[in-house]
Order: structure tokens, then sequence, then C-alpha cells
């Protein structure tokens, strides 16, 4: 049955979809992901410090062809005219509706028109990743299907000099937005390049020979990687063939505050795909080729892979979103079947955006009231933050660990909440704030009776350096758990968290 003058097929429904891609995050002030805060702190580093004379003494910025730089740059560029927070939230909006648009742009090129069913893989963009809050990762994956979509238009319209440019470029501009987008990219190219070469079970020299000279279009962030891997930039890579966790990332593909719904979300993705794999729904075979292709590559790559860590969790959601758009009714379902199976797919994108719009008012309630602190924190202090997360931690996780960053953005103080990442990150802290309370890893603490390998709260406060911080801000530590000793004065409390002044001793 013909579909092309659908109304699932036209313009108004895909700009229907896209704005229900960016609905979550217009509320919300910061966008409640967990390493946003972080990022921003970072942000503001870089916009410049003249202005801060405490970020200019402790932290130093060391630019360098890092393959992680995508929103970085962003908001370096409008922040001056937005701000930092404004530009980078709506790069933030910016991402689920360019990788949205990119993965429908693949689905009108490879089926020759906009499937029923395509919108059932739009979800996924909101991805555990993106929740996570890798939005370098993020946007450079939105940038690979957007660029692949428009890839395979012009090779349907015999452009050969427009394509092989698209690739060569655009895996230098993906690779500057996050290295692992460019990998994603090479996934994209490289699948595709098997379905356009390899025509039957007999390999040829002359097969090999093409496809391999497509690929080789992605190889310039080569020079790049070179330049910032060499010397102590190796960083770390686990197993391989971890299959045990493989499934686990499958199930967690949407994971955000409902576990059932969560789950179930992603569940039923995995159904759409097996459908097409048994022959129920109709599967196009250049699509079907790129997601076996990630599907092997899923299976393969460790969790940390060259310093990057959930390599493997970061690929889930997208694989899932590539065997979706593959996916399209059979023509002999009939137009009523048809127009069901497009309804639902618009319900399942529109319940998704309303559901993640609810869960995000609710995290950034919470951060809100945390943030209450702020005010009392001078600027340009020097804080030292200690957070403890609940316990046991279960599927919804509350998204506190990276607030302290919010002190760097809005009242220009230090807080212990940069990545200790070499080589990879552009910021680093100097020696004015001793190691063990530098960066991320040492904020986070427990309470008496959680059995994790965070050290006790108690025990960590008695190790802080006095003298090197003004201020000691506790985040999710009830009343009953919090210190009464002499040299730390409570300026600030509520029953979930509490700001101290570090009281020095005077002779």
């Amino acid at each position: 049955m013909p579909t092309r003058n659908a109304w699932w097929s036209g313009k108004v429904y895909v700009a229907l979809l896209l704005i229900l891609m960016a609905v979550p995050l217009l509320w919300p002030a910061v966008p409640p992901l967990d390493d946003m805060p972080t990022h921003l702190g970072r942000f503001r580093i870089q916009a410049g410090m003249q202005d801060a004379p405490t970020l200019a003494r402790i932290f130093s910025i060391h630019w360098m062809p890092v393959g992680n730089l995508g929103v970085d740059l962003l908001v370096l560029l409008f922040g001056p005219l937005l701000g930092v927070e404004l530009a980078a939230k709506l790069v933030v909006i910016l991402i689920p509706v360019l990788s949205a648009g990119g993965l429908l742009l693949i689905a009108r090129e490879a089926h020759g028109e906009l499937p029923a069913s395509a919108g059932f893989a739009l979800p996924l963009v909101y991805g555990y990743a993106f929740q996570y809050g890798f939005i370098n990762f993020s946007l450079a994956a939105g940038l690979a299907l957007l660029i692949f979509g428009l890839v395979l238009r012009y090779q349907r319209l015999d452009r050969p000099q427009i394509w092989r440019a698209l690739i060569l470029l655009g895996s230098v501009i993906i690779y500057f937005a996050h290295i692992f987008g460019w990998v994603l990219f090479g996934l994209l190219v490289g699948g595709n390049a098997l379905y356009r070469h390899v025509t039957s079970s007999r390999i040829s020299l002359p097969m090999v020979r093409r496809v391999i000279l497509e690929g080789l279009l992605l190889a310039l962030p080569l020079i790049f990687i070179i330049a910032w891997r060499s010397g102590d930039n190796q960083g770390e890579t686990s197993a391989y063939f971890d299959i045990f966790n493989k499934w686990g990332w499958i199930e967690s593909a949407m994971r955000d505050r409902w576990v059932r719904w969560d789950g179930l979300s992603a569940l039923g993705c995995v159904a759409l795909i097996l459908l097409g794999l048994f022959g129920v729904a109709r599967m196009n075979r250049r699509l079907l080729i790129v997601f076996l292709v990630m599907a092997v590559f899923y299976l393969f790559i460790p969790y940390a892979f060259h310093g990057l860590i959930y390599a493997d969790m970061r690929i889930a959601p997208l694989m899932l979103a590539i065997g979706i758009v593959a996916l399209a009714p059979r023509p002999g379902w009939g137009k009523r079947v048809i127009t069901g199976v497009a309804l639902l797919a618009l319900g399942f994108v529109a319940a998704r955006a309303a559901t993640t719009t609810i869960s995000y008012l609710g995290y950034a309630g919470d951060h809100a009231r945390y943030l209450q602190a702020l005010p009392h924190i001078p600027k340009g202090a020097r804080v030292v933050a200690l957070i403890a997360p609940p316990c046991p931690r279960g599927w919804n996780v509350p998204r506190i660990v990276h607030l302290p960053s919010m002190a760097i953005v809005r009242r220009d103080a230090f807080a212990n909440d940069q990545f200790d990442m070499p080589g990879a990150q552009l910021v680093a802290v100097g020696p004015e704030i001793p190691r063990d309370f530098a960066y991320h890893s040492s904020e986070q603490v427990r309470l008496p009776g959680c059995e994790r390998p965070e050290p006790l709260l108690a025990d960590r406060i008695g190790q802080i350096p006095r003298g090197t911080f003004d201020q000691l801000w506790l985040i999710g530590v009830d009343p009953a758990n919090r210190p009464r000793l002499p040299w730390l004065r409570q300026v600030w409390a509520d029953d979930r968290s509490a700001l101290y002044a570090i009281v020095r001793q005077t002779r």
C-alpha cells in the first residue's frame, strides 16, 4: 500500500515529533542530567577567570586536540552573548532534537519514505548516556546520525563529491565533539559501505578495496588522536567480551526514574526489532546490516576503552534506535493497521516525553532545594563538599553528586567537583588544593549502616585540611548524622543538607 502522502510522512508530523523531543528540557533552568553541573563549572572556568581571582589561582586550562569538546566549544562561542547557563541549556535542548532529526532522515532515505513505525525510535535519544549527562558524546552522536542521513541522501542523488566530503569533514567535526561519536559514525558509514559494495557471499578483492577506500574517508581524526593520546594520555581499557553485563545496558537503555516504565519501554523496542528479524515486519537490508555491525561492536567493546568509561552503555540505545528505523510495516497489512502503527508510535513518543518532563521537573525541584545553600557561600570561597547518596542505590538516583559545581558557576567559588581525567579534560586543579580533596572522586561518602566502598562521613571530615577551605557543604546528610565539632559553625541547613563555615584557629 503506498503511504508516501500519509500524514506520518508529512512535515507537520515530523515537526511535532521534534517539538516533543525538546519539551522535557524546556522548564528546568539547569537540565537535570547527572553530570550537568560539573560541565557547567568547567564552562564557567573556560569562559574566562579575569573577574574570579579564586578560580584563576586554583584552576588552569590546557588546550589540546581532545576528542571531547562539542558542547564546550558551543558554550564558549555563545556564552558571551547568552551567559554560560542559558547557552549550555539551549545546546542541550538541541541534542535530542538533532538526534531525532537524524534518525528520521536516515529512515526516510533508507526506505524512500518515512515508515509509520519510525517514531518508536525517537525516545531512545533520551538514553541512559544522555540521562547520565554525557552531553559531549550525545551531541557527537546526534551529529553522526544527522550527517549519516545526509550521506544517504546524496548517495541516493548520485552526488559522490558531496557525500564523500560529508564523511571526510563530518568525521573531524564529530571527533572534536566526542571521540566515541566518531566511532559511532564509523559504524554507520562502515555498515553502509558493506551494504553498498558486498553484493554476494563470495568476497572479492575489488569489493574489499572499495569498502576500505570508503572507510579511509573517516581516517582524518587519527592525526589528532595520535597527538592527543601520545605520552601519558593512553587511558584504561577493561576486559573485552563482558557478555553478562550487555543485557543490563539493553534493559537500561531508557533508564530514568520508573523501573517498570523505563524497562518495559526498552524491552518493547527490543520486541519491535525481533518482529523485523523474524520477518513479521519488513526490515530494510541496508539498515539491517548497519544494525548488525553495531550489535557485533556492542558485544565486543569493553566497559572502559582507552580511558572512556561506559563505552558499551553509550552504544546500546543508539543500536536499538537504528534497529527500529530499519523497520517498516508490510504493504499487505492494510491502511487501517499501518495507521494504527503510526498512532501507537506517536503515542509512545508523547508518553515518554510526558513522563520525562514530569521526572525532570521532580529533579529540578529537588535541586532547587539543595541549591538554597548557594546564597550563603561567599563569592570566591573555597568549598569542600561531601555527598552521601542514598544507600542502597536503585534504578532512580537523585542526581545530586555534582551539585557542588553550581558554586563554581554562580559564586565563583572553588568546589571539589571537577573530573580528574588527565588528557580528556582541559581543566586541572593546581597544587593549592591537596589532591585528596581536589576532584569529584573526593566527594562521595557513606553514612553509618551503609555498606558501600566510600569512606565514612566522620572519617572524611577528620581528614579535611582546614587551612585550605573556607566552608564545608554536606549534601544528602540528615541532621542526625551531621558533625558537632568546634571548628565547624553551621551557617545554613535544611533536612537534607547543611553548610558550615570552617573556623580557623587564631593565635
